[in-house]
């Protein structure tokens, strides 16, 4: 580490102010075919681009823009009583898997599971105020069904308190104008003509009382509040507003920003010359409807609702810098794999998984197997449910313990226990929360009771000796007797590290190459 007396003497010892880069821009890059409405399970979509000379490309800065509606089957917008919400993380929901190639080499790949794991990589990676901030507004990540309901319900309310007091002018009324409150009545009377500028719900603070509005049009100097007092208030200059304003989304149609999860775009650094290409592989034309959305209950595509892509494009973040015509180089990817296996019984009982040599750390959750089959179990959310779909079960855990590596996580056995009486989750959570660094992000981290809400998931770092090379994992997990588990899986999320070499000559990639970190 450098001293604290260290100071810089030279230039090239100054950070830069632009990262040695001379311009920066995003381009847009099509699909190979046409993706729009009916069109968009039809196949793969592909999205080729290159690079050459001065100009690179970085993945952590790229993105896909997509524009979806979501309404009636008519095409009408939606209301609340159709009981349809986007599904949390929408975009990746509609898609089954996906690859990134180089020079035609595959380098990264998700080969099933992908809105499981786009949901896992999210809580993961992101803090708190980045998932209620620009992930709540680019990929529907609000935790709460209701509130991404009122993104797309033309009857939705979503109300918060301005920050700022609307004082007389801010109403269009005099500066000056007086308020006074009739004793008993509540009657509030106005010194001009208030012309219906204050609306029922509004609230007027005056002498450190609070008066809601219930009746603004009384006459046209008088308004009918609810709160009364005793004796009466002289009319008085020193009032102002608080109004509730409803910030509802209420569109059919809007757009959605996200970066598939796939271990390239996890690079913050600009890649050189190359051939590359993206390929997403869509869920089937009866499935991804359903994939779309969160219900209350189980909802049918075409005729409770309607789901399309207007349009999707791949977003390339582009910078020019140095040349790059003959190296060789290496790509750090950090990989994400999912497998499942259905819970049999209640009982304590093991389930064996097969991972990667290189593998750095492992979830486990608990899923409903109806997710995407049924539009009320949503496949982003980590939850399983009785027949009925009216009682989550996963929290019904009540002994869990993974083996990897000759080391069992936790020591000893967790044994959680969650019902209306009882919580014993919360050093699960904290666990997860410490071995993710979520607990130091200054970002922050989700509560306990989202980590609930989003279905909870056991991260577990493992450090191990470089020569050790196990690939089998047990899952040990028991639940509360009378636990429902008809419909429930076990996901192992394993993280695991690969290295690409990449051969640059004459500026053209010439080979490329992948194993095992």
């Amino acid at each position: 580490m450098s001293s604290i007396f260290d100071l810089k003497t030279n230039v090239e010892e100054l950070d830069s102010a632009n990262q040695g880069t001379s311009r920066m821009s995003y381009d847009q890059h099509p699909p190979t075919r046409d993706i729009t409405r009916t069109n968009f399970p039809n196949g793969a979509i592909h999205f080729r681009f290159q690079t050459a000379g001065q100009k690179w490309w970085v993945p952590g800065r790229s993105y896909i823009r997509m524009r979806v509606n979501l309404t009636k089957a008519n095409g009408a917008l939606l209301t609340l009583a159709d009981n349809v919400a986007p599904n949390m993380g929408l975009c990746a929901s509609l898609f089954q898997s996906a690859e990134f190639r180089i020079n035609d080499k595959v380098v990264s790949r998700i080969g099933d599971f992908m809105p499981q794991i786009d949901s896992l990589e999210t809580r993961l990676s992101k803090s708190k105020s980045w998932v209620d901030s620009v992930g709540a507004s680019s990929n529907c990540w609000q935790v709460k069904y209701l509130d991404r309901q009122s993104a797309v319900a033309s009857d939705a309310s979503k109300s918060a308190l301005v920050n700022k007091h609307l004082v007389a002018t801010d109403l269009g009324l005099a500066a000056g104008a007086t308020i006074a409150i009739a004793a008993d009545t509540g009657v509030a009377t106005f010194s001009v003509n208030h012309n219906q500028s204050l609306l029922p719900g509004d609230i007027i603070v005056l002498e450190g009382q609070e008066y809601i509005v219930s009746d603004n049009n009384v006459s046209a100097t008088t308004m009918k509040v609810s709160a009364n007092k005793t004796i009466a208030v002289a009319a008085n200059a020193a009032w102002y507003v608080k109004r509730l304003i409803n910030d509802a989304r209420k569109a059919g149609s809007f757009e959605l920003i996200w970066t598939p999860p796939l271990s390239i775009f996890k690079l913050q650094h600009a890649l050189p010359s190359g051939k590359y290409e993206l390929v997403l592989n869509p869920q089937t034309s009866s499935a991804y409807q359903r994939y779309a959305i969160e219900s209350l209950k189980d909802k049918t595509p075409g005729t409770d609702y309607k789901f399309e892509v207007v349009d999707m494009y791949f977003y390339c973040n582009s910078v020019e810098g140095p040349r790059a015509d003959d190296i060789t180089y290496l790509l750090d990817l950090e990989q994400t794999s999912c497998q499942s296996d259905k819970i049999d019984s209640d009982s304590f009982a093991q389930k064996n998984f097969d991972v990667s040599p290189s593998t750095y750390a492992l979830s486990v959750a608990y899923q409903d197997l109806r997710a995407g089959n049924n539009t009320s179990v949503s496949s982003s959310k980590f939850r399983s449910y009785n027949v009925a779909i009216d009682a989550p079960q996963e929290l019904n855990l009540n002994r869990f313990f993974i083996n990897y590596a000759g080391q069992n996580m936790p020591a000893p056995d967790a044994d959680p226990a969650f019902d209306t009486n009882t919580d014993r989750t919360t050093q699960r959570y904290m666990e997860t929360m410490l071995y993710n660094g979520a607990m130091f992000d200054t970002g922050g981290a989700e509560t306990i009771e989202e980590f609930h809400e989003r279905g909870s998931y056991y991260y577990f770092a493992i450090p191990r000796d470089g020569t050790d090379r196990s690939t089998r994992v047990a899952i040990h997990s028991g639940f509360t007797g009378g636990t429902n588990v008809d419909n429930m899986r076990v996901l192992l999320f394993a993280h695991s590290k690969q290295v690409a070499r990449v051969r640059v000559a004459d500026g053209r990639v010439v080979d490329v190459q992948l194993e095992d970190a």
